[in-house]
């Protein structure tokens, strides 16, 4: 494996620097992952001033990776599907913050929240700010092989609808952020309708054609197109299934034709001819943080599609607010990121499902190196996540802290170990340095007795904290970056009494699928341990494969548990059926049948 690239400063003005540092970078990291191919285009404002594509579109065919090369974009689709929401909102033909009801009056879904205070209405801004409740997908149906054979989105949403469903609500409206897949195809059956156009036909004739973005598509799977790039893992070829979730994720575009996108933005919802695409003003409020006065939410911001805060290493500095958004389909990954204050765009796209920390960090060196090249100046020193503490911390003040925390990676364990501060996560065990304000750091422990320090966890603060959701008070965790915060987790509850119709879902299960249905969640298992039970997902291998995460399950009633998320109290429900005396578990569109 090659050594990476050095960083070399860049004068103002000198773009041929960044093309040939990132030419380097681009290299090394298709090299490190074996990355089939990749095409980026960096915007300048108007302007393309760097379009090229690396590798190759297709690994058997030797054919290679170009500009104009099309992926599958996968999230990066719900932009436009934003985009074309506030379209009618311009328009008066959609109301932002009206119930959904009013654009689709008979779409219902079961909520053990409604009625309460917490039961506010879903309104389009909050399935477009991902603060809908809505659960994050319906795996049952959402990919399949061959293309043709994958579900329509409309039919999954009137199955939601279906007093008969066992689905459910997995969040009260307005809590806090949670990513939904099914808010998205939500808000395209609303454009549908208000419309009167199929979706796909709305997006091409009301945004694609008008942008100049001719090749680019709405579909179930890849085009039939000689410049159609064919998925690839770690290099090796495989076939993209289709994908039933089109508002979400069904865009087919070029990183040429994404960038034209890009420069609407810097031109106030103009097109390259100068028609009027999106007013300004909802291009500003699709660029205004939507969340500030969500307590869970913790300094995380999000605008109308965009994501506005980016946290880890490869966070972009000095130049304003930055809005990316990523996507992820099997086998294609993709990354937009753009400084709206400098009108400054990279969009990149790959066609190997290992390219997902590829495309990540090649956009956000992309965007520095422009933005170096902007202004002349580097990127600024990181600021560290805490500073050494002034005295040690207080009996008091660790045990604040103490207990189990439910995190996207599972259940955090923190405990004290004499006068210090302990974690555990996903079987690997860190020492909390403490520091100044009651924020500590991080320091990994290689066998529970070996410290070391890791790149990945320098400069990183955690705090616990107590805060007021809609729902009532929370003990959550608060990771700090480079001076930007992020919610972490939530204290869960100490486990309930598990009913013997749950325990007896110990064992290991997996979905009963359609003909052609390709599954992201291949089997899970089921455990009780320490008086909770747990689940421990597998993914298909284009999503990390296994995963040593176990993710706890809170009782409900004897036959219903709750997935729970980030947020203790919230996440997606199972629901425990009889099938000819035999158990099965119904999950997100699934039914699980035991297999030992």
């Amino acid at each position: 494996m090659s050594t990476p690239p050095a960083t070399e400063p860049v004068a103002q003005g000198d773009f041929t620097s960044v093309t040939q540092q990132l030419t380097s970078t681009i290299a090394h990291e298709m090299d490190a992952q074996r990355v089939a191919g990749l095409s980026i285009a960096l915007v300048d404002d108007q302007r393309v001033v760097w379009a090229q594509g690396f590798g190759w579109a297709d690994v058997t065919e030797r054919r290679p990776a170009a500009a104009d090369t099309l992926y599958r974009v996968g999230s990066v689709s719900k932009l436009f599907t934003d985009t074309a929401a506030m379209q009618l909102v311009a328009q008066g033909r959609l109301q932002l913050d009206a119930p959904i009801q009013q654009a689709l009056p008979d779409w219902r879904i079961r909520s053990r929240w409604s009625g309460s205070p917490a039961g506010a209405p879903i309104t389009p801004r909050l399935l477009m700010t991902h603060h809908s409740g809505l659960p994050r997908d319906v795996l049952g149906g959402m990919w399949a092989e061959p293309a043709g054979a994958v579900g329509d989105f409309r039919t999954m949403l009137a199955g939601l609808a279906d007093p008969a469903s066992t689905e459910e609500a997995a969040a009260p409206p307005g809590l806090a952020f949670g990513y939904s897949n099914v808010g998205l195809d939500l808000l395209g059956l609303a454009i549908e309708r208000v419309s009167g156009q199929r979706f796909e036909q709305h997006m091409q004739q009301a945004l694609l054609d008008p942008l100049g973005m001719r090749d680019a598509t709405f579909s179930a799977g890849p085009v039939d197109s000689p410049r159609m790039a064919r998925g690839h893992m770690k290099s090796a070829a495989q076939v993209e299934p289709g994908l039933r979730d089109l508002p979400a994720g069904g865009l087919t575009a070029s990183v040429s034709d994404v960038a034209k996108f890009i420069s609407m933005q810097f031109a106030n919802g103009r097109n390259a001819a100068g028609d009027v695409l999106l007013p300004a003003a909802q291009v500003a409020e699709m660029l205004r943080v939507q969340n500030a006065d969500v307590a869970l939410d913790s300094g995380f911001g999000n605008g109308l599609g965009w994501m506005l805060a980016t946290f880890g290493r490869d966070t972009v500095q000095g130049g304003g607010p930055v809005a990316h958004h990523a996507g992820a389909t099997f086998y294609h990954r993709a990354q937009l990121m753009m400084l709206p204050a400098q009108r400054l765009g990279v969009i990149v796209a790959a066609n190997d499902g290992a390219a997902g920390p590829v495309v990540n960090r090649v956009a956000a060196r992309a965007l520095a190196l422009l933005l170096e090249a902007r202004t002349g100046q580097p990127q600024p020193a990181r600021v560290p996540g805490y500073q050494p503490a002034p005295r040690p911390w207080t009996d008091a003040e660790r045990q604040a802290c103490v207990g189990e925390y439910s995190t996207v990676a599972g259940v955090a364990t923190v405990s004290t170990s004499g006068d210090r501060l302990r974690a555990e996560l996903g079987g690997r065990r860190f020492d909390l340095i403490e520091g100044a304000d009651r924020w500590a750091g991080l320091r990994y422990r290689l066998g529970g007795w070996l410290p070391l320090s890791l790149a990945a966890l320098e400069g990183i603060g955690v705090q616990c904290r107590s805060v007021a959701g809609q729902d009532g008070g929370h003990e959550v965790l608060i990771a700090r970056y480079d001076g930007q915060e992020l919610f972490a987790g939530d204290r869960l509850a100490p486990p309930a009494e598990v009913p013997a119709e749950l325990a007896a879902l110990v064992g290991h299960w997996v979905p009963e699928l359609a003909p052609g249905e390709v599954p992201t969640l291949e089997r899970v298992e089921v455990e009780l341990d320490a008086g909770r039970l747990w689940v421990r997902p597998t993914l298909a291998a284009a999503f990390g494969g296994s995963s040593a995460a176990r993710l706890p399950l809170q009782v409900l009633s004897p036959t219903r548990a709750q997935l729970v998320g980030p947020v203790a109290g919230t996440g997606p429900v199972i629901t425990l059926r009889r099938v000819e005396g035999e158990a099965r578990i119904v999950y997100s569109g699934w039914v699980f049948r035991r297999v030992h």
